[in-house]
């Protein structure tokens, strides 16, 4: 019984969760959830210079559990190495807040 309260609590919270960093970490494509990048005005900045269709789809809802590099499946062609890359060191120049 308390492994399931635990995990009910763990899924409620994941959300929010996944959207704090952790103090001293840094943003990153690999660990910043998209949630964070449309949530947090400087990360949308960042987002929307480097992948407005992917940023402003109407289906982005849908994926902000995931990281870039986890819809790069979906949008080879839009979500390149480059891209990511470039994302990458702008994210890491963003103060936490």
């Amino acid at each position: 019984m308390k492994h399931l309260v635990l995990a009910a609590l763990l899924l409620a919270a994941g959300p929010a969760l996944a959207q704090a960093p952790t103090q001293g970490a840094v943003y990153s494509v690999a660990t910043t959830r998209i949630g964070a990048l449309l949530d947090v005005p400087a990360l949308k900045a960042i987002f929307l210079k480097y992948l407005p269709e992917i940023a402003t789809n109407p289906q982005i809802d849908e994926g902000r559990d995931l990281t870039l590099p986890e819809i790069v499946q979906y949008a080879p062609d839009v979500v390149t190495p480059d891209k990511l890359s470039a994302i990458d060191a702008e994210l890491k120049a963003v103060p936490q807040q």
